[in-house]
């Protein structure tokens, strides 16, 4: 399965940030995940993050079973849904790639004239790949590569910006991270 999310979230009448993601997801569970994010309030340019781990068995069985009742061979065409703050802007494209000729795409969006709007089994598909992938970022073995950043709001969702020798100071610099499962903040580094 492959998803494609851009979008730009809005507070108000101001834009606060800005993310392009593709989720590769393979038949065993292997997951790549590459996000490049930029904080327009704060400025600092982009910080781009990958995410490589394996799904478990029991995410995928969740996500098999969400794709079996949504029949996600039959999942076409583009749909309009409201997933974000009002002023906010979404294109989200989800294929699956099934055995030989067999594959579907369809978009959600809140931008241009779409057919209609999407379906409780579209949302669903969306909601059990973010679902698995928030899982395997939670994995302690998933590996989270990430260039320099200032502000959580640079990172990918899900991670956060820390120091990686644990004293946020020069010549220290801040990388995206997994956030310690208790706090959901900075792992402690010893």
């Amino acid at each position: 399965m492959k998803l494609h999310d851009v979008h730009t979230t809005a507070a108000g009448p101001a834009l606060t940030r800005f993310e392009d993601q593709d989720l590769f997801l393979a038949r065993d569970g292997t997951m790549i995940s590459l996000t490049a994010v930029a904080d327009l309030v704060n400025g600092g340019g982009f910080v781009s993050t990958e995410i490589l781990g394996t799904a478990s068995p029991e995410a995928l069985a969740a996500l098999g079973a969400v794709l079996f009742e949504s029949r996600i061979g039959k999942l076409q065409g583009s749909c309009t849904a409201e997933l974000m703050p009002l002023g906010s802007t979404f294109d989200i494209g989800i294929s699956w790639y099934g055995s030989g000729s067999r594959s579907s795409h369809f978009t959600i969006t809140n931008q241009g004239s779409p057919a209609g709007t999407c379906s409780q089994q579209q949302l669903a598909v969306l909601h059990a790949l973010q679902a698995l992938r928030a899982s395997v970022i939670a994995e302690p073995l998933t590996v989270v590569l990430s260039s320099l950043c200032t502000e959580d709001t640079q990172c990918a969702d899900g991670t956060v910006c820390c120091a990686p020798c644990g004293i946020p100071v020069s010549p220290c610099p801040r990388v995206c991270f997994r956030p310690d499962p208790a706090t959901g903040r900075c792992p402690l580094f010893s």
